[in-house]
């Protein structure tokens, strides 16, 4: 290739890149709109000490028996948009309806695809954003994910009031955006039981959750809920929203998730202690990896070891705590201890 050539691919793939991150930040985000904090108080008049009074077997029992009646079912799907990612891998765009709502996802088969094989499958769930609600299928963590996992399935969906972007084009799925936890919990395992039941290929007893942030918590979660799920992997992830700790720590984001909708107290503590695994997670006893950087300022370092201390007991929990914030990033070492034990 001549030095011409060189420089006119370079131009063109800079161009190319160019037209992406105006794609990524400059389009509006069809989701973000739906987002409104004028709510925020209007559950302003409730005591915090009754909010957060003690819970008790019985509330934590009603809550798994919840549980146990969701259906993990579909009331329809489609595949509204098939292409290749990274050129040598298919990708698929689901939509797919259950509750009256519309969902996203997206599934990227294994390398060299064969139907007629079995192969393991991981679920990436996402982190929370509340001023970019929108999951980058493309961004740089999740193609070095990718390429670490290149026999795997990959599922990445599309939470309730959030958009999955996918080559700078945006899907928005139906739904509060402030159900962020145990709500997302419910659309992922949708997400993971289609993907279970009508595409041929997947290894169900090879089957790996890894999250990241509110991700982590979903990963828990999911763990607590399908224990049939052979592998989680919780990256700084928050364990317990319980807590009036917990509340003044996160207060404009907290009173959005859990306090934005007139609803009897009994209501809101459900929702926050179904969205806080560290009641739940001694469910499950599969492999489990916690990861979590010690100087952590948005999720402390507290939440792994509360984890770590709950599940002692468990002979298949692993950890990785280093130095870092938030921003963990040890992904080639989680990726190899996933594809030991899944």
């Amino acid at each position: 290739m001549d030095r011409q050539t060189k420089r006119s691919l370079f131009l063109i793939i800079g161009l190319l890149a160019l037209l992406f991150c105006y794609t990524k930040y400059s389009n509006k985000c069809p989701c973000k709109e739906r987002i409104s904090y004028d709510s925020i108080d209007v559950n302003q008049q409730l005591h915090l000490d009754s909010l957060f009074k003690p819970t008790d077997s019985l509330e934590l029992a009603t809550i798994k028996a919840n549980w146990q009646s969701f259906s993990t079912a579909s009331d329809s799907f489609s595949i509204i948009k098939e292409m290749y990612y990274a050129i040598d891998r298919k990708l698929l765009i689901i939509e797919q309806y259950a509750e009256g709502r519309k969902h996203y996802g997206a599934i990227i088969f294994p390398y060299q695809y064969d139907e007629q094989q079995k192969y393991p499958l991981l679920l990436w769930a996402n982190g929370l954003n509340q001023q970019d609600p929108t999951s980058y299928m493309e961004d740089d963590f999740r193609k070095k994910l990718y390429a670490n996992l290149n026999n795997y399935f990959i599922l990445i969906p599309a939470y309730r009031g959030q958009a999955l972007s996918v080559y700078g084009k945006r899907y928005c799925a139906d739904g509060f955006f402030g159900d962020a936890f145990d709500g997302a919990t419910n659309d992922a395992l949708r997400l993971l039981h289609l993907t279970q039941t009508e595409f041929k290929g997947v290894n169900k007893k090879k089957t790996a959750v890894w999250g990241v942030s509110r991700g982590g918590t979903v990963a828990l979660l999911m763990g607590a809920r399908d224990t049939t799920i052979n592998a989680v992997i919780s990256q700084s992830g928050p364990v317990d929203f319980f807590a009036k700790v917990v509340y003044q720590r996160y207060n404009f984001q907290y009173k959005y998730q859990f306090l934005s909708k007139k609803e009897p107290i009994s209501t809101i503590r459900a929702k926050m202690l179904k969205s806080s695994p560290i009641y739940f997670i001694d469910n499950y006893r599969n492999a489990i990896m916690i990861a979590h950087g010690k100087n952590d300022q948005l999720v402390p370092i507290t939440n792994a070891n509360r984890l770590m201390e709950k599940m002692s007991t468990n002979q298949q929990v692993a950890t990785l705590i280093d130095d870092s914030g938030h921003q963990f990033n040890q992904m080639n070492q989680l990726a190899d201890w996933l594809k030991t034990v899944n």
